[in-house]
């Protein structure tokens, strides 16, 4: 994804547009919605960035080694200690992503 500097905006702010973000997606309601969405939004090497490391958790919860997953993937362990990173030690959000029911 394209450099960003966070600091331009205040934490506060970001916490309220991430919060406009989620309403948004949540409000668009259909899957056909979401991915016209997000296609419209990032382009393809940003779409793919977010979906490797949706990948990534999913082969560590599976207990996937690092060298497993570089090689499938082609990423770096710096990526793959982050989002492991995030999948033990963060909010929960990669968990109940990996583990949401589908929806019929």
């Amino acid at each position: 994804m394209p450099r960003f500097n966070e600091k331009k905006i205040p934490y506060a702010k970001q916490n309220e547009l991430m919060d406009e973000f989620c309403d948004i997606l949540s409000r668009l309601g259909t899957k056909e919605k979401i991915y016209n969405f997000l296609k419209d939004l990032l382009n393809r090497k940003e779409r793919m960035m977010i979906i490797r490391r949706l990948l990534i958790a999913k082969l560590l919860e599976q207990n996937k080694k690092y060298k497993e997953i570089k090689d499938e993937l082609g990423c770096g362990g710096s990526t793959i200690a982050k989002v492991q990173r995030w999948l033990h030690f963060g909010r929960g959000g990669y968990k109940e992503a990996i583990y949401a029911p589908k929806k019929e």
